[in-house]
């Protein structure tokens, strides 16, 4: 019972201090996106051991307390013995396996080796991972102190530029009256209504002599 309450508290709190053996910690390697499998796989979690010691935290003993249902002075004793004996065996050369964590065992040297446990969380699986494109997807946008839906706000948006009044004529007239005034200084500077005009002067004939009537 006592692996299986520190394997909840390992995975909970990420480390576990065991004086006089090491410090078991669990590291994560994160999720991966597979964009030519079109997949995310799922992070992957594996144990650690490093021979440094540390002393273990309150909230230990109080995992332990809550889940052994027994006072916090009784869980120092319990997780005391649960260390005394774990290094009594390896001490003497036993593997000890930890289910779901690895195998801890004492070499000649008098170091301890560590096999991490290689089976994988049944919960972490490898998702499908599909671009979804949504046509006309209707989200909630905030406008001042009020929210509207995107459909209200692209009605909204149409009928007022459907009530602003056009103006497309005013470059044509523009263009027009620059047009007259440009050829009027044209005409004016150039003298060409008095050019087109008949210059020739008409002298009226003399009046022929009248009748005379005979004496």
């Amino acid at each position: 019972m006592m692996y299986e309450i520190l394997y909840r508290y390992l995975l909970k709190y990420k480390k576990i201090d065991l004086p006089g053996i090491g410090v078991l910690a669990i590291h994560m390697k994160p999720a991966i996106a597979e964009f030519v499998n079109r997949s995310i796989s799922p992070p992957q979690y594996f144990f650690v051991f490093d021979r440094s010691e540390d002393v273990p935290p309150e909230k230990l003993f109080s995992w332990l307390s809550i889940n052994l249902k027994i006072t916090e002075q009784e869980a120092v004793i319990r997780f005391t013995d649960f260390i005394f004996d774990l290094t009594r065996q390896l001490r003497e050369g036993k593997q000890i396996t930890w289910p779901g964590i690895g195998i801890l065992q004492k070499e000649f040297s008098g170091e301890i080796k560590f096999n991490a446990s290689g089976n994988q969380f049944p919960f972490l699986q490898k998702v499908v991972a599909e671009k979804v494109t949504r046509q006309n997807a209707e989200h909630t946008i905030r406008v001042g102190e009020s929210e509207k839906t995107s459909t209200e706000m692209n009605v909204l948006l149409h009928a007022h530029e459907e009530e602003r009044p056009s103006y497309w004529w005013i470059w044509p007239v523009a263009l027009i009256f620059v047009l007259v005034i440009f050829l009027g200084w044209h005409f004016s500077e150039n003298n060409i209504a008095g050019a087109t005009g008949n210059n020739q002067k008409i002298s009226p004939a003399n009046a022929p002599s009248g009748y005379s009537l005979a004496p």
